[in-house]
């Protein structure tokens, strides 16, 4: 069988199974075929394989279905058998096809199952519609029209102006019932139907009529694309219009002064919360008066769980960073290896045993004499340790794993509460068990995997690995104020984060696991200023001003040694339903893709009152999606998809080139892609990424040969035009390579074909391992099974072929009759697909997904919002109990304390009035604390940073107090307090050298050094931890994760170093008490050390210790002369009339 005539048997399957056609209904067709070739091709050269490819490749890029009509009223058969008509004439019949009639809209409308209009709504649509249709095809003025007919007739004149196109029946009626909607409507219109020019009409309308209009759109691409393209159409009809992505908050109010704005739903949340949260001027007087949700299926869908906050910086947060990099490090000690198996960190086998035994007494050489006994280790190896502890890890690295068996079987018979189950990993990879006949003694058994002299702890499941890294972690973990101990590798956080730390811990842990397995141009990308989020399973936009929470966005920081954020608390937030539904009934909203019944239902539950309507394409559509592909591996998968691309790419004897959009999941895959198609395709372009400048892709009609690979970027909203010859060739050709989410995202993609009446294929082509295991394992078993049929279909198909090569040379009606029993059998042979049960399946999920949405997760985004509202009240009647003019620190110190209580003291298990009950009566003490200057839940950073308000108000003693307190509350990180403190007592006493008051500054100042140890010691432990597990070999190099690090370092270099550079001043006999009081103060040590950094700009330093190096070596080469020049130079805090320092 040669490729044409496979192409052949393919075209003819598609009929049945994707233009429901029957068996018998192809046939006879195919026999109609082979008469009208015999009748009026007899005398031509043309072959019979080739005209026949031809001819159906004409009905199926057409979309030519059992029921199609000519314009003349005739069927496909009868245009067919109508041998007047020459082959050319034929063609043109099945490509002309007529706009629709606004009686044939009206009715599909009418029959619609999901649609919710009645006669009299389609009787007042049908008027306004005709008559305005009448006015536009006469060129008339309109004066004779009034009410909604001369505003529609205005708005089409406006929009033909400006746009230079027809406005479409399917146009004007999605508009009108828009506008006679009392309430809400959702519209369904087709891809490549004109949504944004319905969505700007009827903007414009409600706009004419003294309204605000906010026109929501999935993507911030989208967003600014529509308003710029529909500026000149508001401009005529003298309305304002702006868009709100990536401004300022003084262009933000000039934006929202606007009639009409464009943005994201995001953008308006944000915007909001910018208003009443951070209580900036951006609404202005604007209310929430009119919605207009473009692509209104993804954004209460797919992004309806989505919720905006704005980050609230607590700079306390910063304390978590070791505790993180801890996790990070100990999370990264576990693998899994190629049996399924996960293992911990290597430990010394005595080690591992010592911790089982817990017997007093018993310590680390008394089991290494016990190893010695058993032969474990050489005799006398425990006398070597002992005179020498250095040779510990050598004498115990390398013991072979029969003698650690038997050293394990003697531990326990000596132990009998210790059993263990020992493994080795063999040269293929499997796991064997090296003590089967271990007496068993039905207790727990430690699972050990052995490696030379050590040992790693073998887990069952994910949950034990969660437990062992929290336990590992717990063992380094301190809560201040406590004795600083000397452990190695200590994280010490302040005691009023330990609720915090308590319930978030877990969560933490599993998102350093998460951050292991998420893959760079998948989920994120990497661009200069950080790790940004990709939404790649919905829109593929990368999402510049997003980041993840809960310790995720610092995990792949640290993963990938970029520079390190800090945690923040969120205090403000927003979520896409709760925006909707600030506008209650006047929500309307257009996708190409409302869903299945499931979807619109779930939409119909969360917005009450909202209809339906879907609105007939304009034309008859004539998508074609070729049947599916599921390959078994990736390099199969990839093979067929450039084999695909490449064919469409090239011209064949019955079908031109064509031009071809790649959708690919992530930009991984959409980067392999384009590597292995570089050299088969010529005129290739890359659309993966919305920070580039892609006009290029957009700048002129798609010709035949050019490929566009794209993630989703390429899917929703995106217009592509193609040349006449795509056209004629049977249009775009869409190769969507991976299963999208949900059949909207699907038909998204799909839908950038087969446009405006336009020819268009699309085809699925997946990798069965990207599926489920279960999809996987369906798949396996449904091959084995199509491996028969295709067995026993073989000869079938090899037989009508055989029958058809003899029919072109003696075309008698005999063979004609074999043919079509044998085609009849070959037709009737598959029901569903792969590909359709994989979707049905999917579906199927997406149902479930969406129920566990509306009874569990809905019911908490609206609890929250409910809650949130609550504390803005709180909020105002805070700002009027203080003139509107509370203290900075107070409204932080509040705002902490709200989010905060959502992280330690939300309880989604109780009602919402239960909830607002606790929040109101903890808010109240909050604020009842504030009054009496105490922080709201112990943050003793809230007393240094009041007494610091207190300092610039000249109100030293009380500062003192407020510095007071933040050193009692936890002395171990107050060295700003300390500092401060010691400031504000001197210039208390006026410059008076009080031996009391001198002693107790310095005795502060001596404090404030030993808590920047701490700090500093902090930052050297995140900094190891988080450079711990890099995995390619780069560690001896400075990475942005150790600039960013080394920065916060040398804010503290010149205290942290004090007390060697005060020697340094001495050995060249520069004199620092120079002036009364300033031989305690730091600035001749900063002075310096800012000369010092200014000498290192010039320096490339490739790793730590050259940096080390580099420092040594600039403060060297300061002349001593230099150094007398530093002291008259410094600022004299004393002449700043009484302003301390600022923290």
């Amino acid at each position: 069988m040669n490729d044409n005539e496979q192409t052949l048997v393919t075209l003819l399957q598609g009929l049945v199974r994707n233009f429901k056609w029957c068996p018998e209904d192809v046939t006879d067709l195919f026999n109609a075929l082979l008469n009208r070739f015999t009748l009026i091709n007899r005398n031509d050269s043309l072959d019979l394989l080739t005209w026949l490819l031809q001819m159906l490749h004409c009905i199926e890029v057409n979309y030519i279905t059992p029921t199609w009509r000519s314009k003349s009223g005739k069927t496909l058969l009868e245009l067919i058998r109508d041998t007047a008509l020459s082959n050319e004439e034929l063609k043109v019949c099945l490509a002309d096809d007529e706009d629709k009639t606004l009686n044939e809209i009206i009715e599909e409308i009418r029959d619609g199952e999901l649609n919710q209009v009645n006669d009299e709504l389609l009787a007042k649509l049908s008027d306004i519609v005709s008559s305005v249709e009448a006015a536009l095809r006469s060129h008339s003025s309109g004066s004779h029209l009034t009410g909604l007919k001369k505003e529609l007739l205005s708005l089409c004149q406006a929009a033909e102006k400006t746009k230079k196109f027809k406005i479409r029946l399917t146009q004007m009626v999605s508009w009108c019932l828009m506008t006679l909607s009392e309430s809400g409507r959702l519209i369904q219109v087709g891809t490549g139907e004109g949504k944004s020019c319905i969505v700007a009409m009827f903007a414009a309308f409600r706009a004419l009529r003294g309204e605000k209009v906010d026109i929501m759109s999935s993507s911030s691409v989208l967003a600014e694309r529509d308003m710029k393209e529909w500026k000149e159409f508001y401009d005529v009809l003298k309305i304002s219009v702006d868009c709100n992505i990536n401004k300022q908050d003084k262009d933000s109010k000039k934006c929202y002064e606007s009639q009409i704005v464009y943005g994201t739903v995001e953008q308006f949340a944000g915007d909001w919360l910018r208003h009443h949260f951070h209580r900036r001027d951006i609404f202005g007087q604007r209310t929430f008066q009119c919605a207009i949700v473009d692509e209104v299926d993804s954004l209460m869908l797919d992004k309806g769980h989505h919720v905006v906050y704005l980050s609230s910086d607590m700079p306390a947060l910063q304390h978590l960073n070791p505790l993180l990099a801890l996790i990070w490090a100990t999370a990264n000690q576990y693998s899994k290896l190629g049996s399924g198996h996960i293992v911990g960190r290597k430990y010394p086998f005595y080690q591992v045993v010592l911790k089982q035994i817990k017997q007093e007494g018993f310590n680390e050489l008394t089991l290494l004499q016990m190893a010695e006994d058993t032969g474990v280790l050489a005799k006398g190896t425990v006398t070597e340790i002992r005179r020498k502890p250095s040779l510990l890890n050598e004498k115990t690295a390398n013991v072979a794993a029969d003698k650690q068996v038997e050293f394990f079987r003697t531990v326990e018979m000596r132990f009998p509460s210790c059993q263990f189950a020992l493994h080795s990993i063999n040269t293929d990879g499997s796991i064997e068990e090296l003590n089967r006949s271990s007496r068993e003694s039905g207790q727990r058994r430690v699972s050990l995997l052995l490696n030379g002299g050590f040992c790693q702890y073998m887990y069952p499941d994910e949950n034990s690995v969660m437990n062992a890294v929290e336990e590992e972690v717990r063992h380094f973990l301190y809560f201040t104020p406590c004795e600083l101990s000397k452990t190695e590798g200590s994280c010490y956080i302040p005691g009023f984060l330990s609720d915090l730390v308590e319930s978030k811990l877990k969560v933490w842990i599993e998102n350093a696991f998460n951050a292991q397995i998420m893959e760079k141009d998948h989920e994120y990308i990497i661009e200069d200023h950080g790790i940004i989020p990709v939404d790649y399973s919905c829109t593929g936009v990368v999402e510049n001003f997003m980041t993840w929470s809960d310790g995720l966005q610092q995990f792949l920081e640290m993963k990938h040694q970029s520079k390190l954020s800090d945690m923040t608390i969120i205090t403000n937030y927003m979520s896409n339903v709760g925006v909707f539904q600030k506008y209650k009934s006047q929500i309307y909203g257009l996708s190409g893709t409302l869903g299945q019944n499931t979807e619109i239902e779930t939409m119909r539950t969360i917005y009450e009152g909202i209809k339906i309507c879907q609105i007939p394409s304009y034309k008859r559509r004539k998508l074609f999606e070729v049947q599916g592909v599921i390959m078994d591996d990736e390099k199969r998968w990839i093979r067929k998809i450039c084999e695909v691309v490449v064919k469409q790419s090239q011209s064949t004897t019955h079908v031109g080139q064509r031009a071809i959009l790649v959708v690919c999941e992530t930009i991984k895959v959409a980067n392999i892609l384009d590597e292995a198609l570089k050299d088969k395709v010529p005129n290739k372009m890359l659309y993966i990424n919305n920070n580039r400048d892609n006009s290029i892709i957009f700048a002129k009609k798609l010709g035949a040969g050019d490929v566009i690979i794209a993630t989703n970027l390429g899917g929703r909203g995106t217009d592509l035009q193609v040349s006449d010859s795509v056209k004629a060739a049977g249009g775009l050709f869409v190769v969507q390579t991976f299963l999208p989410k949900n059949a909207r995202v699907e038909a998204q993609a799909f839908g950038r074909a087969g446009r405006q009446g336009s020819p268009g294929s699309a085809q699925l082509i997946i990798c069965s391992s990207h599926l489920s295991d279960a999809l996987q394992l369906l798949i396996l078993t449904r091959n084995l099974l199509s491996f028969i049929e295709n067995i026993l279909s073989a000869p079938c198909q090899k037989l009508f072929l055989l029958h058809l090569r003899h029919y072109q040379s003696s075309n008698t009606m005999e063979k004609n009759q074999e043919i079509s029993l044998l085609l009849k059998y070959i037709l009737a042979e598959k029901s569903n697909t792969d590909m359709m049960v994989v979707k049905e399946i999917r579906d199927s999920s997406v149902a479930e997904q969406l129920s566990s949405y509306v009874d569990c997760y809905l019911p908490k985004i609206k609890k929250k919002d409910v809650l949130f509202t609550q504390y803005l009240e709180t909020l105002d009647l805070f700002y009027k109990s203080n003139n509107n003019k509370p203290a900075e620190s107070d409204v932080s110190a509040l705002n902490e304390f709200w989010g905060m209580w959502l992280l330690t003291k939300l309880n989604m298990e109780k009602s919402v009035n239960e909830l607002k009950k606790h929040l109101k009566e903890d808010l109240g003490k909050a604020m009842q604390q504030l009054m009496q200057r105490e922080s709201p839940f112990s943050n003793l950073h809230y007393y240094t940073v009041y007494g610091s308000e207190l300092g610039d108000k000249g109100r030293h003693s009380e500062s003192i107090n407020m510095y007071t307190k933040a050193i009692n509350q936890d002395s171990c990180w107050a060295a700003v307090a300390f500092y401060n403190r010691a400031f504000a007592s001197l210039i208390q006493q006026n410059r008076r050298q009080d031996p009391e008051c001198l002693c107790q500054a310095l005795e502060d100042l001596q404090n404030a050094l030993k808590s920047l140890d701490l700090y500093w010691e902090q930052l050297q432990i995140t900094q190891k931890y988080a450079r711990q597990e890099i995995m390619e070999p780069i560690s001896s190099h400075i990475t942005r994760f150790d600039i960013h690090l080394n920065a916060r370092k040398m804010d503290l270099v010149p205290a942290q170093t004090a007390t060697g550079t005060n020697s340094w001043f001495s050995d060249y006999g520069v004199t620092v008490v120079d002036w009364p009081i300033n031989w305690f103060d730091l600035n001749s040590i900063e002075n310096l050390w800012k000369v010092v950094r200014r000498k290192l700009r010039d320096t490339r330093t490739n790793n730590i210790d050259d940096l080390k190096a580099d420092i040594k070596a600039a403060r060297a080469s300061i002349p001593p002369n230099q150094s007398h020049k530093l002291i008259p130079s410094m600022p004299r805090h004393n002449d700043a009339k009484g302003a301390p320092t600022k923290s």
